[in-house]
Parts: structure tokens; sequence; C-alpha cells
């Protein structure tokens, strides 16, 4: 049922993508503490007082279909059609560890063709996918102390070893690794080289693979997704209502 809900949700109602996250959630929390019970373990959940309601963007109800399926199909123009809150703050981002929008998607093939979308905006884009880099590349690309490598094209007047990168695109397992990774490193504060503490936007991206999957419901992503919701995004949203969103592309 959640598969056949999945397809197409992108182009739904904020209320209805609400539903969707809420019933992922809630399912994927509750597996959790079934699982941590049997092995004698008391987890504490959020999935009982936590919704997804008000931190949904919505596109304006009187976008013309047209309109809507063309941001639909290119991520820079979804950007720029309501998700990004600012331009001007995503070209001059002054946050390590803690990229202005973050896209989480199904694979690294699909994160690649996701960079080619985002070129037009000649910014750097930090790869957060296994594939070419290892975690410690990346964990120095988010603190600002990354070589050249793992960006797209463009970005222009400071070196690639010394900038926040404000645009980030990933795969589940890879942020849920990136959210921890480094936790226990002097000066950490008990944080991982990944933090959202002042990421704007979430983007889920809702493609689907050649056999009808999205990052959402293949089995090999949702779980970990689900994860670094309730590590990562659940715990900024509670905290700061209104100042972080979420958005499915």
């Amino acid at each position: 049922l959640m598969i056949q809900a999945g397809r197409g949700i992108a182009l739904d109602s904020a209320d209805s993508q609400a539903t969707f996250l809420n019933t992922l959630y809630s399912h994927s929390i509750k597996l959790a503490d079934s699982k941590s019970a049997a092995d004698g373990e008391n987890d504490e959940s959020s999935s009982d007082t936590f919704s997804f309601q008000s931190h949904l963007y919505s596109h304006p109800e009187t976008i013309k279909e047209d309109t809507k399926q063309f941001q639909h199909k290119n991520l820079e123009a979804f950007l720029k059609s309501g998700p990004l809150p600012s331009m001007k703050r995503l070209k001059n981002w002054k946050h390590a560890h803690s990229p202005m929008v973050l896209v989480v998607t199904l694979s690294a093939r699909r994160s690649v063709d996701l960079m080619k979308q985002l070129n037009p905006l000649k910014l750097p884009i930090a790869k957060l996918f296994a594939k070419h880099m290892s975690i410690d590349d990346q964990a120095a690309i988010l603190k600002g102390a990354g070589k050249a490598g793992g960006i797209a094209k463009g970005g222009k007047g400071r070196k690639n070893s010394d900038r926040c990168y404000s645009l980030a695109v990933g795969t589940p397992g890879r942020l849920l690794k990136l959210l921890n990774h480094g936790k226990e490193e002097p000066g950490s504060e008990g944080l991982g080289a990944l933090r959202l503490k002042h990421t704007e936007v979430v983007i889920f991206d809702c493609h689907e693979d050649s056999k009808g999957w999205t990052v959402c419901t293949l089995k090999d992503t949702s779980k970990e997704l689900m994860e670094f919701m309730k590590e990562g995004v659940v715990p900024e949203l509670e905290k700061r209502k209104g100042k972080i969103k979420l958005a499915m592309f």
C-alpha cells in the first residue's frame, strides 16, 4: 500500500505528503521499538508526538500543471519555485558541517544526475554518497577543509579547501554515517561531521527507479532514511520550528 502511495507523491498536496511521511516514520519507529523490546532494550520513541504537517513545503494552489510538471523534472527549477528561502544566502553560506539545502536520493547514480541539474546555479555541491570518495574526505569537505574533489562545476572566489557548502546531495546510508562520524573527536561536542542545526531545506527526491521504487520505499534505503530522519531531521524540526522545511521533488 505504501509503495503505491509513494508513486507520484511529489506531485500530491502537502497534506498527502505529510500523511505519507507520518505513516512511514511511525511504522518505522514502531518496528524499531518492537525489535528493541525483543532485545531487552528500552528506547523511547517520539513518533507519537511528532507530526510532519507544519514543516512541508507546498506549491501554490494556482500553479499551472505544465509548470508544475517541469519544476518536478528539474531540481534547479524546483528550488527556485519556492522551497529555497534565499538565493543570496545560498551563494554566501557561512555554516560549516551544515549545508543550507540537503537533497536525499536513491543512489549514487541518481545523485550525479541531480548534481548535473544543479550545475546552472554555478555553486559547488558536496557529494555525500559512497562513490569515489571516502567518508573521511566527505567529513573534511563538510568541515570546510576538504580537497578540490567531490564538487560540481562552478563556484568562484574562494578556494575549495576553505568553503562552506550550501548544497549537498547524498544517499541515506552515507548521510546516516556522516551524522555520527567524528562524534568522539576532540572539540566535536559530541556532534558528527554532518549537522543540520543550520540547514534550511531537506528535499526527498522521489524519483522512481526502473521497478518503481523510491528512496522512501526501496528496502535498501527506506530503513536508513527513517533512521536518518529520527537521528538528524526530526530533532531539528522540533527544535527549530518554522526555520527548517521539508520538500518532495
